[in-house]
């Protein structure tokens, strides 16, 4: 990102530059709006600041405001309500992550430079925004050099993707392998890593090289390398040292050029301190270390990752999507991160692909239930009258305060006539609770 200080440092990747809030769209569209100044107002009028066309929209639905040093979002008695992650709200302060949805438009709050990148693929297979930007930024310059890599992030951030991109860059002319080492066998695991001669064990008819020599002028990615067992960690260690590998029975060691790339769900100091691994391992294998943020710190993906899933399974023509399910979407935390939401997306498709149009409620309680229902239980028909006259009247004087007074302005913006505008008011000021007409 221009401007932006992403120098790669052994340990760690820069974190990305913050900047004052913004708030970005993700639907229907995707759209930067840094909020640069004390006031914004949010809706179809061509008056409003931060202008949005589309169902649901009131001619000024809600404004933004700095309190002091705070942001706050008011609703401006919209038709459909001003909704902060997944809530409906009146007055509130808001922060980076919240979700705003406004009729049909769903967008997060961030703090992210006016140039931020746009959401792209920024490597084969591997989709994302600013956040992961800054790390295939430095994913790029590390790539090239034949330091260790070393991926820390929970279980479904993209690990494997990431060293498939850092291998991609790389420009090394040998394959790609991927090896999960939770799931080696463990009376087998010393071969199929480093190899074995045949007649070595019983059972070994035919010799093999091994995942090791296998990579030879590639990348061996170890996913959740801390699996390994103590022996197994020790004859790795050596193997990196060394840079030649001896297989089970064999009498000459074989030398190898393979760039490493591990990956472990917690920080390698802290399996450490609980005797997981070896610090001498650790500390070899960490050359540039990659944190890989889960889904839910960067929630402007979510829309986008579940747009293109969507395009994926459901062919040329996706169905509808209710901007409420995407309300839902942006506002649950993920644990799984982007593998949970992939499942989930077409698990959707598969039950509900059917239908004319996706909705909230057609998503898991665990996810829909994010976002409040967005109508109350209604209520009893005697009362419906009076309630509609006090909710008519508020709308007409946030109207009046925002439009100068303009009757005219107000009565066509709620879709009544003038004379009925003249009668709430009245009725309002000589206390009268009969006037309940159109």
């Amino acid at each position: 990102m221009e401007g932006t200080d992403t120098t790669v440092r052994e340990g760690t990747c820069a974190p990305p530059r913050k900047e004052g809030l913004s708030l970005c769209w993700v639907w229907p569209e995707s759209r930067l709006e840094p909020l640069h100044g004390p006031r914004f107002s949010i809706g179809r009028d061509s008056s409003a600041k931060i202008r949005v066309l589309g169902n649901g929209v009131s001619r000024q639905h809600a404004e933004l405001y700095r309190q002091g040093r705070l942001w706050v979002v008011r609703d401006l008695a919209s038709t459909n309500g001003t909704w902060l992650s997944g809530r409906r709200v009146e007055h509130a302060p808001v922060s980076a992550g919240d979700v705003l949805r406004v009729g049909d438009w769903v967008g997060v709050f961030v703090t992210w430079p006016a140039d931020a990148p746009a959401f792209s693929e920024l490597a084969p297979g591997l989709l994302g925004g600013p956040e992961m930007a800054e790390i295939v930024s430095s994913v790029r310059r590390a790539a090239p050099s034949s330091l260790p890599v070393l991926l820390v992030g929970s279980t479904g951030t993209g690990k494997e993707r990431f060293a498939r991109a850092v291998h991609h860059f790389s420009n090394r002319t040998g394959p790609f392998i991927a090896i999960n080492c939770a799931a080696l066998p463990e009376q087998l695991s010393e071969a199929e890593l480093f190899g074995y001669r045949r007649g070595a064990f019983t059972g070994a008819e035919r010799g093999s090289i091994g995942h090791f020599r296998a990579a030879h002028q590639g990348t061996l990615f170890l996913d959740e390398m801390p699996e390994l067992t103590a022996p197994l960690q020790a004859k790795l260690l050596r193997v990196i040292e060394d840079g030649q590998v001896l297989g089970l029975g064999e009498s000459h060691a074989t030398p190898v050029d393979v760039r490493i790339i591990s990956a472990s769900q917690r920080p390698l100091g802290t399996l450490v301190a609980r005797g997981k691994l070896r610090e001498d391992l650790a500390a070899r294998l960490t050359g540039v270390e990659l944190l890989l943020p889960p889904l839910a710190q960067r929630r402007t993906d979510i829309a986008p990752l579940f747009a293109h899933v969507l395009r994926q399974h459901a062919g040329s023509r996706p169905p509808p999507v209710e901007a409420r399910l995407i309300e839902a979407l942006c506002s649950y935390d993920w644990p799984r991160n982007v593998r949970e939401l992939e499942l989930a997306t077409k698990a959707l498709l598969a039950v509900r692909g059917h239908e004319p149009t996706l909705l909230r409620s057609h998503l898991p309680a665990a996810i829909a239930g994010h976002v409040e229902e967005e109508e109350p239980a209604r209520r009893p028909l005697a009362r419906e009258p009076v309630e509609r006259r006090a909710h008519d009247l508020a709308k007409i004087k946030a109207l009046l305060e925002t439009n100068g007074g303009n009757i005219k302005g107000a009565a066509a913006e709620l879709g009544i006539s003038r004379q009925r505008v003249y009668r709430l008011m009245n009725g309002n000021m000589r206390g009268d609770k009969n006037d309940l007409g159109s």
